[in-house]
């Protein structure tokens, strides 16, 4: 009886030795000026961010960085943005946001982000239409007392025999849908005569970037 009662002091001490010594290690201050060392991490370059707001600006990017362009865009009326840009920018991401809201018809944001890949003067077109309509831009020929055509995105020259007086805009771009004129004979030796069923000027984007 009393070697167990000795074998049971024996074995409390040796617990609370070992407890001393854990509790030691885990109260001992970190080397250095007490605060541990932060984890290294490769820096991160913010980008540029470009909105409506933008438009017709001239914006300078580094060579290598990248920036975003977030415009308005509702798919549900048939619109959405045509966007081109220059060979010097790279796209390298494209996605349509969502509306957060649950409400039918409601709108979301359409998202790109460029990485600027060469230098010089580059730049981003938009134009906000229906993408299943023929686009093209119109045109003044400085002949036989000068006329307006629309030279097509299709690579066909258009003569519209009754273009609005609103769309004789050197230069305009137009979204238009047409028919054949027929056997109608002009003074105008250009493009195919035709009448126009449908024309509207698209809401348009530009944006101008130096990169250096």
């Amino acid at each position: 009886m009393i070697m167990s009662r000795y074998h049971v002091l024996i074995l409390g001490a040796a617990l609370l030795c070992l407890l001393a010594v854990f509790m030691a290690g885990c109260t001992q201050p970190p080397a250095g000026n007490g605060s541990p060392t932060p984890t290294p991490t490769a820096p991160v370059a913010a980008a540029q961010s470009f909105d409506e707001k933008s438009d017709g600006k001239q914006v300078t990017a580094s060579l290598g960085s990248t920036f975003s362009l977030q415009l308005a865009e509702n798919p549900t009326t048939g619109y959405s943005w045509n966007l081109s840009h220059s060979t010097g920018l790279r796209l390298i991401k494209d996605e349509f946001l969502p509306p957060s809201t649950q409400l039918v018809g409601a709108g979301g944001t359409h998202l790109w982000v460029f990485e600027a890949a060469e230098k010089g003067n580059q730049s981003v077109h938009g134009e906000y239409r229906r993408p299943w309509i023929p686009a093209g831009t119109v045109v003044f020929q400085d002949l036989e007392g000068g006329f307006y055509g629309i030279a097509g995105d299709d690579g066909s020259d258009y003569l519209p025999l009754n273009l609005d007086a609103q769309y004789r805009i050197d230069g305009l771009r137009v979204a238009f849908e047409s028919e054949p004129a027929g056997d109608v004979a002009t003074i105008y030796m250009w493009g195919t005569p035709v009448n126009l069923t449908y024309i509207e000027a698209p809401q348009t984007y530009d944006l101008h970037v130096m990169v250096t």
